[in-house]
């Protein structure tokens, strides 16, 4: 009977550390894309601006 709980034990243990290990590695992931992502959208609020700025510089300086 020990052999029967010392088997169903190193099951869990194994089966929990699968499923950290894979959590660990899913959390990795969506971090990894969740920071491309938000690069993207900074890249893309910054340097989209920027011709309307030019512009209304460029309107501004016309104005007599």
């Amino acid at each position: 009977m020990f052999a029967i709980y010392e088997c169903a034990a190193c099951v869990l243990v194994v089966w929990g550390s699968m499923t950290l290990l894979f959590m660990a590695c899913v959390v990795f992931l969506v971090l990894i894309e969740g920071g491309r992502v938000l690069a993207q959208t900074l890249h893309k609020l910054r340097y989209d601006d920027m011709p309307l700025i030019a512009r209304q510089a460029a309107v501004e300086s016309q104005e007599p």
